[in-house]
């Protein structure tokens, strides 16, 4: 089974195939009408037939083989530029990247028990039920590669298990780096081979460069990026738990029950879903949003199937111009002009 994306348009494959098969067309009706002309000629004399029958101009022939050509160039036309052109194989071999969000925010408990385990819960389930090559990378203010592509789920479930904040040596939440080392991460692939993104963060972005770049890069290379959104509008406090990363930005350094993270006012920090940045990745690139309460349902089936939406063309149109003046010239072959 190959799956892969609708490519639709003009090929300058199809005018040669068109031109072929109205060549054939018009071969035969030439050999009809010569025939016809044959039988006319046993049956009489020609001046005898004019002056009791009426014939058809000698031009009306050659016109009708005309408009049998343009109706068939338009049909075969108008059917190759619906075609389906497969750009990728079977989701047995797909390779699929999940990026974690490790900063400091993701330990936030407006989600229960918070969003760094219901993070890795979700991870490490997905992981086992999609085919293909799995690789890990998680990031907070830098993006680090746990893991490159491979076929140990079971490794893959354990560093999944594993990422939390105090592992990261950069503090902040870049986006961005996530997504750009993931694509960096696909580059060495196979080209005819499904890659994909999932993001799971709660879309914060703190510091690094803008996540448009890391869009266009996913764009240009066909990286469809999937994304699930942790936490709720209206958030929550950061505990400083012992997975938390204190860092020279963190305000107060006391660990413990009841300590939370601190902005440069003193005052405890709340941070929420931010879906935007998220929503804008997966649906530029073709790829799905869903929220953590929701589940990742919806990307495991895509991820499993490797059904993709139909790029948009604009090639309607064309197809609908093609088929309206093959129509034309046919009906007028078959009903317009005098036969004889």
């Amino acid at each position: 089974m190959r799956l892969g994306r609708v490519e639709c348009g003009l090929e300058m494959t199809a005018l040669p195939i068109a031109l072929f098969l109205a060549g054939i067309v018009v071969a035969l009706r030439l050999v009809a009408t010569t025939r016809s002309d044959a039988d006319r000629h046993r049956l009489a004399d020609e001046s005898l037939l004019e002056r009791y029958v009426r014939l058809p101009k000698r031009s009306i022939p050659y016109i009708r083989m005309a408009l049998l050509a343009i109706g068939v160039i338009g049909i075969t036309l108008a059917m190759r530029s619906g075609r389906v052109e497969e750009r990728r194989t079977d989701p047995e071999g797909a390779e699929t990247i999940l990026v974690l969000d490790a900063s400091n925010s993701m330990l936030a408990t407006d989600v229960e028990p918070n969003r760094l385990q219901q993070m890795r819960l979700q991870a490490g389930r997905l992981a086992t039920r999609i085919p293909g090559q799995i690789g890990v990378i998680y990031f907070a203010g830098r993006a680090y590669v746990l893991s490159p592509l491979t076929t140990d789920i079971s490794a893959v479930e354990m560093l999944v298990e594993g990422v939390r904040p105090a592992a990261v040596g950069l503090g902040g939440s870049s986006l961005a780096a996530g997504i750009t080392q993931a694509i960096d991460l696909l580059a060495g692939g196979a080209e005819d081979t499904r890659k994909s993104i999932v993001v799971f963060s709660d879309g914060e972005e703190t510091s690094g460069q803008s996540i448009n770049d890391a869009i266009g890069r996913a764009r240009e290379t066909g990286i469809i990026v999937h994304a699930v959104g942790f936490g709720t509008e209206v958030g929550g406090q950061i505990p400083l738990t012992r997975e938390a990363s204190l860092d020279p930005s963190t305000a107060s350094r006391r660990r413990g029950r009841g300590a939370v993270l601190q902005g440069p006012d003193g005052q405890p920090v709340v941070t929420r879903l931010e879906e935007a940045s998220l929503q804008r990745a997966s649906s530029a690139t073709g790829g799905r949003y869903v929220r953590s309460t929701d589940g990742v349902i919806e990307i495991e089936r895509e991820l499993v199937s490797g059904s993709l939406d139909p790029l948009s063309s604009g090639s309607d149109g064309i197809i609908g111009v093609l088929l309206f003046v093959a129509f034309v010239s046919l009906w007028a072959e078959a009903f317009l002009l005098p036969r004889g």
